[in-house]
């Protein structure tokens, strides 16, 4: 317990390693555990993100001073930063686009803004990217940190949490109702500053030029402080840290040791007769080439099937012949029931309950059911109440055998 306690007290989490693990648990190990050291990987829209971050900031830095910069300073300081900071190895996935397309989106989320909230008189500023610690329980072992991009004072006591975000989608309202990252800073707020009477937390979604608001009830914030400290513990107590590929995996730095991704970057260096001539190339293509001759088979095995009923039919029969084999067709009937959380499985589940019939289909055994119903084991007037929920379905199975020749 003593090691315990010491590592969770020295470990200070945040948002961004919690949502780490949420998305990967083994970029987690790479990142966090392991200290793995990846080459550079800044995506495009990273590097847009901090300089229109590092611009707002100035903004609102000058002003604390009681300089106003006007919007071509603002935009002059963009493309100076821009160009001063840009490089080759930022990657961009979507390769349509170019680094000016990213630059000219980055100036319109400026000038918007500028525009919108100029002469800037909205509130009182506090703070600029300040490092705020969280406390989640009264001991100090669950402790986050983070940066609050800005902390503004609208009359005494009443503060506004602000967050830019430069998505290139707008996120939906169950988006801003259970965003974790803000709703932490508000703890270490109301811890920070005595005087608190109520705090707003405000996105700026600048590619929308939209400004939403929220915030959090007592309740709310106590219960983020326990599913917190149980995510902290899951991390602290994860042996496997396995992978979780998804469409973030474009934008992950680690690929070329992801178990998911390694054998692709193996593959890069290679010439096109390595590569062709690579085992798992080799494997996969004669893999993927049998399964594709397997669902044509398949299609074929069904429309055959489907003619030697049709045939049996016509000819009133349920054995058909061939050369060397014979066909046996078996008819089955069935009760088919309304599918799972269906407004029609809800009247029949009351049905059954309200008829006292309940405890003999344990939570809509369908297999029982279609039992009683095969053998009518209820009297006439449930069975008959039942049969409006199920529709009866034949289905037919056929079995292939060789035809036993008389010596």
């Amino acid at each position: 317990m003593l090691i315990t306690f010491f590592y969770r007290f020295m470990t200070i989490y945040s948002h961004s390693r919690l949502s780490c693990f949420e998305q990967c648990p083994q970029k987690y190990k790479f990142q966090y555990v392991d200290r793995v050291k990846a080459e550079s990987a800044e995506t495009v829209e990273a590097f847009l993100g901090t300089r229109v971050h590092e611009v707002l900031e100035k903004l609102y830095r000058d002003l604390q001073y009681q300089k106003e910069n006007s919007l071509d300073d603002l935009l002059n300081f963009l493309r100076e930063e821009w160009h001063k900071n840009w490089n080759d190895d930022i990657i961009i996935v979507k390769k349509e686009y170019t680094d000016k397309n990213y630059l000219k989106m980055a100036e319109k989320y400026i000038a918007d803004y500028y525009n919108r909230y100029y002469p800037f008189n909205q509130g009182r500023t506090i703070a600029l990217e300040e490092r705020i610690l969280v406390d989640l329980d009264d001991f100090g072992e669950y402790r986050l940190h983070g940066y609050i991009d800005r902390l503004t004072e609208v009359e005494d006591g009443y503060y506004e949490i602000h967050d830019y975000k430069t998505y290139s989608r707008l996120p939906l309202r169950e988006y801003i109702e259970n965003d974790r990252q803000l709703a932490l800073y508000m703890i270490g707020v109301k811890n920070n500053y005595p005087d608190v009477k109520d705090i707003h937390l405000v996105w700026h979604f600048l590619a929308f030029n939209k400004e939403v608001d929220s915030t959090r009830s007592d309740e709310e914030l106590e219960n983020l402080k326990k599913e917190t400290i149980e995510l902290i513990d899951k991390i602290e107590n994860e042996e496997n840290f396995e992978p979780k590929p998804s469409y973030l995996c474009e934008w992950c730095e680690y690929k070329s040791i992801c178990r998911q991704w390694a054998h692709f970057y193996s593959l890069e260096s290679k010439s096109v007769n390595e590569y062709l001539n690579d085992p798992g190339v080799k494997l996969v293509n004669k893999y993927a080439e049998l399964k594709n001759k397997r669902k044509q088979l398949l299609t074929e095995i069904e429309k055959l099937e489907e003619a030697l009923v049709k045939f049996a039919e016509h000819n009133n029969v349920d054995v058909i012949f061939g050369s060397n084999n014979k066909v046996r067709i078996v008819t089955s009937e069935r009760f088919i029931f309304p599918s799972k959380h269906s407004e029609k499985r809800k009247h029949l589940e009351q049905l059954l309950k309200d008829a006292g019939k309940w405890d003999e289909v344990v939570q809509l055994d369908t297999s029982a059911l279609n039992r009683i119903l095969q053998d009518n084991l209820w009297d006439d007037k449930i069975l008959k109440m039942l049969k409006d929920y199920v529709k009866l379905e034949k289905s037919r199975r056929l079995y292939l055998s060789k035809i036993k020749t008389e010596e």
